[in-house]
């Protein structure tokens, strides 16, 4: 399938757009660069969440789990190896992914449930929320709501437009200096 629109060649990037995409060199980089100034700000809002509240493996949880709901294989390419990183086998992916809640720990299906709450109802109900926070404090909680909510916009940003997969493996080694740089 071809994207519905035409990304940018690097070669024919701005000083600015080659700037933010040196430090993550990504088919989703090039699609943000069409639009006027929200690349850096939005590769920055997804910055924030690797030296927030959560640890590693449950902002890998979320996502997966969002990618899994949205359809994003995008995604889940990008955040898999990051989730074997975390110490998530694939049998665990597998129960995430697929919302098997009796094959998880106590926490893990809380944050699954609250998670597949969010996205196919938009809003999780009292009892998820409740089970959710017999595990995660009240900032955690606002952390994992907003997390859910950034990767469902990059999956739905990404399928809407059609984007392709990268070649490769995207490097995440100079992310934070994008928010580094949209803070100072």
């Amino acid at each position: 399938m071809a994207p519905r629109v035409t990304l940018p060649a690097v070669a024919d990037m701005t000083p600015e757009q080659r700037a933010v995409y040196d430090k993550f060199q990504s088919n989703l980089t090039r699609a943000l660069l069409l639009t006027k100034n929200s690349a850096a700000a939005h590769l920055a809002l997804g910055a924030t969440f690797t030296v927030g509240l959560l640890t590693l493996r449950d902002r890998e949880v979320i996502v997966l789990r969002v990618a899994k709901l949205r359809d994003s294989e995008f995604e889940r390419m990008l955040h898999y190896p990051l989730a074997k990183q975390a110490g998530l086998t694939d049998v665990e992916i597998k129960a995430i992914e697929e919302g098997h809640y009796d094959e998880m720990p106590a926490d893990r299906a809380a944050l699954v449930r609250y998670v597949t709450e969010c996205m196919v109802d938009h809003r999780a109900s009292e009892e998820a929320f409740h089970a959710l926070r017999a595990f995660y404090s009240q900032n955690e909680i606002a952390e994992i709501t907003h997390l859910a909510g950034h990767s469902a916009m990059t999956a739905m940003y990404l399928a809407s437009l059609d984007i392709p997969l990268d070649e490769g493996v995207t490097s995440w080694g100079r992310l934070t200096e994008v928010q580094d740089e949209v803070e100072g």
